[in-house]
């Protein structure tokens, strides 16, 4: 039943236009080899998130900017825009920002989808892996107005309250922009 809600929505994002759409391929992105190759080792383990624990991570955030990203290894505009949130994470590594992914994959594809991906971007920030009752259960865990199109980021003040919310694909200034406004929001 999951599988198929989460079907319908892809195909109906898909047919809308909203979030995967393709870029010109001069204008593809490509984290650098020797860079992800030394971040491989400092790869956490992927771990299922539920509802309660997705309000936890949104509301105690002791003094952090949260910026949430939500994806999956399947979503090409996901994996041209990663490097991207490495490159955030690493230029906020030593300030009050913390980059975290929930990929929108299946709990039982961490091992043979997420894991590898997440090796070969060097990716240097939490991931989890999406574990709810229903794909709207998840929508709604993250914003009710969302339409589940993939990508989206999410900021969030140091308070957890929601400063930004961006679907489709973003880049290191659309994100950067986010984060700054977030973080000198009253």
């Amino acid at each position: 039943m999951l599988r198929t809600i989460i079907t319908c929505s892809i195909l109906v994002w898909l047919f809308c236009g909203l979030g995967c759409r393709s870029r010109q391929a001069g204008n593809v992105r490509q984290s650098d080899s020797a860079s992800s190759q030394s971040n491989a080792s400092q790869i956490r383990a992927v771990i299922p998130i539920d509802q309660g624990g997705l309000a936890k991570l949104i509301k105690e955030r002791n003094g952090r900017t949260l910026v949430l990203n939500l994806w999956a290894t399947w979503c090409a505009p996901c994996v041209e825009e990663f490097p991207d949130l490495v490159k955030l994470a690493k230029s906020y590594s030593e300030q009050e920002v913390e980059v975290v992914g929930i990929s929108a994959d299946y709990p039982d594809e961490v091992e043979s989808k997420i894991m590898p991906f997440l090796r070969r971007q060097g990716v240097p920030f939490m991931v989890y892996v999406a574990d709810f009752q229903s794909q709207q259960d998840f929508i709604n865990g993250v914003n009710s107005s969302w339409s589940g199109a993939l990508p989206a980021t999410l900021v969030f003040d140091k308070q957890g309250k929601q400063r930004s919310f961006l679907v489709g694909e973003g880049t290191y200034d659309k994100f950067r922009k986010m984060v700054d406004s977030a973080k000198v929001a009253p």
